[in-house]
């Protein structure tokens, strides 16, 4: 599987993809094997002190793109599209995501382009561990932890830029018998 990341406009990522979608669908037919998604993490946010589940963008800006097939001869054409600004390239100008972010937009496949929240245990001054969910597998560093907000802050390397990111956990007793925790 080969992945790419496409820039565009800040907030107009809904709309690229749908003019996306539409150019894959003329150059590669109906039944071409192209995905796109908005990179989202769905976090736990209170309104008037109710708990409700917003998604949000974890790269705003920046939409991700899973392919069979290399996608390097549609470069210029992507670039030419309302609102976009083309693929993210790498140093020796390909376009296929290797290494680092390779493995990144691996994981957020993975998940359905959407993170959703992840179960820890978490212990004032003892390391946080991850039962399950998406941070489980994540190559990431967990840096902070806001257990009133319910997220953790993570760091990972994006476009060879180191990135801090909130994101959504569910937080469990450290006694719970449901999960082996050691």
């Amino acid at each position: 599987m080969n992945y790419y990341f496409i820039a565009c406009r800040t907030g107009g990522e809904e709309k690229v993809r749908a003019h996306l979608n539409k150019f894959f669908i003329r150059e590669l037919g109906e039944d071409h094997d192209v995905f796109i998604f908005i990179p989202m993490r769905r976090m736990i946010d209170r309104r008037k002190g109710k708990k409700i589940m917003t998604d949000h963008p974890i790269l705003p800006g920046y939409l991700l793109v899973s392919s069979e097939e290399s996608l390097a001869n549609f470069s210029l054409d992507v670039h030419r599209l309302s609102g976009c600004y083309g693929f993210l390239r790498n140093l020796d100008k390909t376009i296929e995501l290797r290494g680092p972010d390779y493995e990144y937009a691996a994981w957020i496949m993975h998940n359905k382009g959407t993170i959703k929240p992840s179960k820890v245990v978490y212990k004032q001054g003892e390391p946080i561990k991850v039962v399950e969910g998406p941070l489980k597998d994540f190559m990431g560093t967990i840096i902070s932890v806001d257990y009133r907000h319910s997220r953790v802050m993570v760091e990972f390397q994006f476009a060879e830029v180191i990135r801090k990111v909130s994101m959504p956990v569910e937080f469990i007793q450290p006694d719970s018998t449901d999960y082996n925790l050691d």
